[in-house]
C-alpha cells in the first residue's frame, strides 16, 4: 500500500521524499500546478536533483494533481478511487510559513487550518486510518517553563497567526475519532542541509543571513580588509536560537515513521545545544570580515540617529528595522522544549550544531544561490514511461485484462505502473504499483527502455530474472508480452 505525502515540493517534504523512497517505501504526492510547470514535471525537477548528488537512480512516486487547500484536495474522481484503492496511511507537511494574515479566509488559515481540515475529511471519507500530522513545536505559543510533548492547550498567548493557526490545526488533528493512529511531528525552526548548505526557502535565518549579505559586501574594506557596518541591536548575544537543518528533521521523522511503536505519540524536534544570536551574528561577522555591530541588551531602545550625524548608522539600523520586524518577538521569548518522547525513539540520530562551519555553508550556497533567484533548468520530456505504456493500452482493441505485472521504471521520467495483459497483449495501465503481493513485479533503469529496441529478445532474459515475484510459473510469457508489446512502439523511448 501506498503513503500519501502533502508538501513534497517544500523544503521537509522534499527531504521526506528523499528518505523514505531510499527506504523502499512506495509513495503517492499531492502536487500543486505551478504557473511554469505541471504537478509531473515539478517533482522531476526535485528527484533529478536528488539523484544528481545521490549518484543513484530513484524510484518514482504517484504523482496527484491537486490542491490541499480544496475539499478534497481538489482530485479529480479517477485519482480520488485511485487513492481509496492504493493508499492506507498520510503524511500532512504541507503548511505554510506566514506569520500574519488580514483574516482568516486568506494565509496562513487558509492552508494550514482549512487544509489541515481537507486533509481530515478526506482521511474520513477514504478509510485512511493512519495519520501522521507535521505540526511545530511553536504551537507551545509564549510560554516561561518547558513547553512538554504531550501538552498542547495551557492556556498560553501566541506570538503571531502562524503559531495559532497550527495550534488550532493539531487541536483538529486530535479530535480525529476514526483513525487507528494518529502521530504528531513537531519541529523547531527548520533551517538548510547541514552537510550541503541546501535550502529550497529563505525564512527564518536566511533572513538575517541574506541581510547581512546584502549591507556589509556594500561598504568600502579599509586598508585592513575590514568593513565596518555600525548598528546597535536590542539583545545582548545570549538569546537561544532553536534552529534546526533539514537533513536531522527528515532522518528523525523517517525513524518515528517507520517504528510501529511510536505510533500515535507527539515528537518534538529541537537543538540539544541551540545556537545564540551572539554566535550567529559573530560568524556572519567572520565570514564578510565586518566589525561595528552593537549588542546593546534587550531592553534597549534606539534613539533614531540623524542621517547627516552617521549615515551609514541611520541606513543599516533602518534595513535591521524594516526587515527584522517579523522575528522580533523570538528574539526575546524563545522557548525550551521536551523532548523525551523523540529521544526515546530517535535520540542516537544526533542533531548536527549549527554552529561556524553550518553557518558559513549556508551563506556559501545562499550567495550562489543568488538568495533564491538563481533560475532552476526547466524539466521538457518528450515522453514519460507511464504515458508511453498507457498510450500503448490506449491502442489495444482487447478488452479484459488476464494478467498482471508491476512495473517501477527508475530514473528520469521513469514511473510506476499496473499493466493489464488481455490476448492482444497490453490492454490496461494504471498509476502504481500492484497491491497484491501475487503480482510480479518489475524493478529496472529508465536507460534499459532503449535496450527493448535494440535487442528485445536479450532484454526479455534480462527482465525475466528481474522480476520480483511469488509464483513466477507466468513470469516469462508475461515478461514477453511486456517485451514485445513496447519494443516495437515508437512511442517507447524515453527522451534524451
Amino acid at each position: 500500500m501506498y503513503t500519501l505525502l502533502t508538501g513534497a515540493t517544500g523544503l521537509v517534504g522534499r527531504y521526506l521524499v528523499r528518505d523514505l523512497l531510499l527506504n523502499g517505501h512506495q509513495l503517492a504526492v499531492v502536487v500543486r500546478p505551478s504557473r511554469k510547470a505541471d504537478p509531473r514535471e515539478r517533482m522531476e525537477q526535485i528527484l533529478q536533483h536528488w539523484e544528481e548528488e545521490l549518484g543513484r537512480a530513484l524510484p518514482r512516486p504517484v504523482i496527484l494533481s491537486g490542491d490541499i487547500a480544496e475539499p478534497g484536495f481538489g482530485l479529480s474522481d479517477s485519482d480520488r478511487d485511485w487513492v481509496a484503492k492504493n493508499v492506507n496511511c498520510i503524511i500532512h507537511s504541507a503548511a505554510i510559513l506566514e506569520f500574519y494574515g488580514e483574516d482568516r479566509a486568506g494565509e496562513p488559515w487558509r492552508t494550514n487550518l482549512g487544509g489541515t481540515r481537507n486533509m481530515i475529511e478526506l482521511c474520513r471519507d477514504l478509510e485512511i486510518h493512519d495519520i501522521h500530522y507535521v505540526s511545530t513545536a511553536y504551537v507551545a505559543g509564549m510560554q516561561t517553563g518547558r513547553a512538554m510533548e504531550d501538552a498542547l492547550d495551557v492556556g498560553q498567548s501566541f506570538r503571531n497567526d502562524y503559531e495559532e493557526s497550527k495550534f488550532l490545526a493539531e487541536q483538529e488533528v486530535r479530535a480525529i475519532d476514526f483513525a487507528d493512529h494518529v502521530t504528531v511531528y513537531r519541529p523547531a525552526v527548520i533551517s538548510g542541509d547541514s552537510v550541503t548548505g541546501y535550502t529550497n526557502t529563505y525564512h527564518g535565518i536566511y533572513l538575517y543571513l541574506r541581510l547581512m549579505a546584502v549591507m556589509i559586501p556594500s561598504q568600502p574594506a579599509d586598508e585592513n580588509g575590514i568593513r565596518h557596518t555600525p548598528v546597535r541591536l536590542a539583545m545582548d548575544g545570549a538569546e537561544s536560537r532553536n534552529i534546526i537543518p533539514v537533513d536531522w528533521v527528515s532522518a528523525v521523522m523517517v525513524r518515528l515513521f517507520e517504528n510501529q511503536e511510536a505510533r500515535g505519540g507527539t515528537y518534538t524536534m529541537a537543538p540539544d545545544k541551540p545556537m545564540t544570536s551572539g554566535d550567529m551574528i559573530r560568524w556572519s561577522a567572520e565570514y564578510f570580515k565586518s566589525e561595528g555591530a552593537q549588542l546593546c541588551g534587550r531592553d534597549f531602545v534606539a534613539e533614531e540617529i540623524s542621517r547627516d550625524d552617521n549615515e551609514d548608522q541611520w541606513m543599516f539600523e533602518r534595513l535591521v528595522k524594516e526587515n527584522m520586524g517579523t522575528y522580533e518577538p523570538y528574539e526575546r521569548t524563545d522557548n525550551v522544549f521536551d523532548m523525551t518522547n523523540m529521544k526515546r525513539f530517535a535520540g542516537d540520530i544526533v542533531c548536527p550544531e549549527i554552529d561556524r562551519t553550518v553557518i558559513h555553508r549556508y551563506i556559501d550556497f545562499g550567495e550562489e544561490d543568488r538568495w533564491g533567484k538563481r533560475r532552476t533548468p526547466s524539466i521538457q520530456a518528450k515522453n514519460w514511461v507511464g504515458e508511453a505504456i498507457a498510450e500503448v493500452a490506449g491502442r489495444s482493441h482487447a478488452g479484459t485484462a488476464e494478467h498482471f505485472i508491476g512495473l517501477d521504471v527508475r530514473g528520469p521520467f521513469g514511473g510506476q505502473v499496473t499493466i493489464g495483459f488481455g490476448e492482444d497483449g497490453i490492454v490496461a495501465a494504471t498509476p502504481g504499483l500492484p497491491v497484491s503481493s501475487e503480482v510480479p513485479v518489475l524493478r529496472i533503469h529508465v536507460e534499459d527502455w532503449k535496450q527493448l529496441r535494440e535487442n528485445p529478445a536479450l532484454m526479455a532474459e534480462i527482465i525475466a530474472v528481474s522480476v520480483e515475484a511469488v509464483d513466477r510459473s507466468n513470469v516469462p510469457s508475461l515478461v514477453g508480452s511486456l517485451v514485445q508489446a513496447l519494443s516495437r512502439d515508437a512511442q517507447l523511448a524515453p527522451a534524451s
